[in-house]
């Protein structure tokens, strides 16, 4: 039985839940350690995997339905940012999730159509 990845839903071999260049890409983030940019992250997943889309597919894939691991960085580089201003955070990857997905639903008003209003919201 030909499995799919779990993370791009890309063939990934008999039995298997993980296709190569999306196991390599979690070589590449566990190699990282704890303290990275995104930046950083991008350049470490590109050497992994040359393909844009795929790493794009892997970034917004959400397994446990917590969250994205784009969200799951968002969360951590915006604790980090908090912290250093000296700020109380607990944003999760869960939140960030339910940001993304509220700001898609009402997008701003500069996004709607027509004139914009700068009292409309």
């Amino acid at each position: 039985m030909m499995g799919r990845c779990i993370y791009c839903q890309e063939k990934a071999g008999w039995f298997k839940g993980v296709c190569q260049e999306c196991k390599g890409m979690l070589q590449a983030i566990q190699n990282l350690g704890g303290q990275f940019s995104f930046r950083s992250l991008l350049d470490a997943l590109m050497k992994a995997c040359p393909s844009n889309s795929k790493i794009e597919r892997f970034l917004d894939s959400d397994i446990q339905g917590q969250g994205s691991i784009r969200d799951i960085v968002t969360a951590r580089m915006t604790n980090q940012l908090a912290h250093t201003m000296g700020q109380p955070t607990d944003m999760t990857a869960k939140k960030v999730k339910w940001i993304r997905e509220a700001e898609a639903q009402n997008p701003t008003p500069n996004d709607l159509p027509g004139p914009v209003n700068p009292y409309r919201r």
